[in-house]
């Protein structure tokens, strides 16, 4: 085993370059359609082996890993250590050429990418050997979505920042559907995330065929509940065969799809982001029926006007504290997320995706007092609610663009009641595709204020 890592090790190291300072050289882009350059590959459907992930918010501590394994021996099953984090990209190259880069000028500009780090034993069963197969040859896997979004192919170069402000460089082995590498943008290995200076830990998977009453049972005999706290500290345990989740988040990938992706950049005084961005995405609003007043992603309106016209005509509108959602609540706010910005993470708020609402008696890591028919609504209209996050967030209530009042969930606080869809939901992503969707499962659902 360690002949191999060490093989790979040198591997990487030859393919990879630190080359700070990269984006501020001559710069010329690619202008015409992209061709294959390569006999394309059938990438296989991963594994139906039932997959568990423990987390914490954040870094996931050593006691929940060693609780984890002794709890995954009982079972017959394996683990493995997961590294969920976000890295900046400067640049996308194909030869000598910049397909995409992030921005010219003072300071370092970037775009946040979801990267998750396994070892290869792992990637085989969770994701597909052509995952595996890539990443043990020095590389990293990209997501189909990712990809398409900036017009990434096969054997193009990613210029990620690492944590010292280097710059280094990889090269795209594979183009993975979303599915296959559970939501996630970036696929690598541990000992490439090691030359970024990503090491922290944020989950332990749990994989390969076992038994799932002896898996749970084992669990709870560690103390490891989700939802409840471990030594102090609350624990997110999901599994494959779940049903989904109404508070689920979606995926980095999927946001910027969808809401737009921009570049950013770390100032002494916090995130910039590209004003043109902003300028062409977030618009203030003052909406109708209830007094809310905000600037919010111009995606996000009509289903928030949705919510609250809803909430409203219910009778809930007291239910909301207008005046200090006003003042301290909202929905754009470029900066870090409250719990794992060390991790690298942007807050959804950067996007303008979520509403904070009620911030005093709904305050990040309190038990929510937010009204469950108000809950209700905003799940009805497309919105997931922080007050089941890992870091209770019962103020947060972020945008997915779908129903979710139909999703039957044991969820702590303010589950969908019975019947409680009033139109189709369509097909739920499962548990498995978004397994790894950075800042959702990878790091344990973390709230962000």
């Amino acid at each position: 085993m360690l002949r191999r890592r060490t093989a790979a090790l040198a591997c990487i190291l030859l393919i990879l370059t630190v080359t700070p300072g990269a984006a501020e050289e001559p710069v010329t882009f690619v202008d015409t359609a992209a061709t294959a350059t390569g006999v394309a590959v059938r990438v296989v459907i991963p594994s139906r082996h039932d997959l568990v992930s423990v987390s914490q918010v954040g870094t996931v501590g050593t006691s929940v890993i060693a609780a984890t394994e002794r709890a995954a021996a009982v079972a017959g099953a394996k683990t493995a250590p997961a590294r969920g984090f976000s890295v900046g990209m400067t640049a996308l190259r194909r030869a000598d050429r910049f397909v995409q880069i992030a921005g010219a000028g003072t300071g370092r500009w970037q775009f946040p990418m979801s990267t998750t780090a396994l070892p290869g034993e792992a990637l085989t069963v969770v994701m597909s050997p052509q995952v595996a197969s890539a990443v043990a040859e020095g590389q990293v896997v990209m997501g189909r979505r990712t990809a398409d979004l900036r017009g990434a192919l096969e054997g193009d170069v990613v210029d990620l920042v690492a944590v010292d402000g280097s710059v280094v460089s990889f090269t795209i082995g594979l183009i993975a559907d979303d599915t296959v590498v559970g939501g996630t943008e970036i696929v690598m290995s541990p000992e490439e995330a090691d030359l970024l200076g990503k090491v922290q830990l944020t989950s332990v998977l749990v994989y390969a065929a076992f038994d799932r009453d002896r898996l749970e049972a084992a669990l709870r005999a560690e103390g490891l509940v989700d939802a409840e706290e471990f030594e102090g500290v609350r624990v997110r345990i999901r599994r494959s065969w779940w049903s989904p989740d109404p508070d689920a988040t979606i995926g980095l990938s999927e946001t910027k799809a969808v809401l737009g992706e921009f570049a950013y950049q770390l100032t002494t005084a916090g995130v910039a982001i590209d004003p043109q961005w902003t300028a062409d995405h977030i618009m203030y609003v003052r909406f109708r029926d209830v007094g809310v007043k905000a600037n919010c992603n111009a995606v996000i309106v009509a289903d928030l006007q949705a919510a609250l016209t809803e909430v409203a005509a219910a009778g809930l509108a007291g239910g909301i504290d207008v005046s200090n959602t006003n003042a301290f609540g909202g929905c754009f706010y470029p900066r870090l997320n409250r719990v794992s910005g060390h991790l690298g993470f942007l807050s959804r708020h950067s996007w303008g995706q979520p509403i904070d609402m009620n911030t005093v008696t709904n305050a990040q890591g309190r038990v929510p007092k937010m009204d469950c028919g108000i809950v209700r609504i905003f799940r009805k209209h497309g919105f997931a609610w922080g007050g089941n996050f890992s870091s209770l967030d019962g103020m947060h209530f972020e945008w997915v663009g779908e129903p979710r009042n139909g999703f039957q969930y044991p969820s702590r606080y303010c589950p969908n009641l019975p019947g409680g869809a009033t139109q189709s939901v369509g097909a739920a992503p499962t548990q498995r595709a978004t397994m790894f969707a950075n800042d959702g499962w990878a790091v344990g659902q973390d709230g962000d204020g």
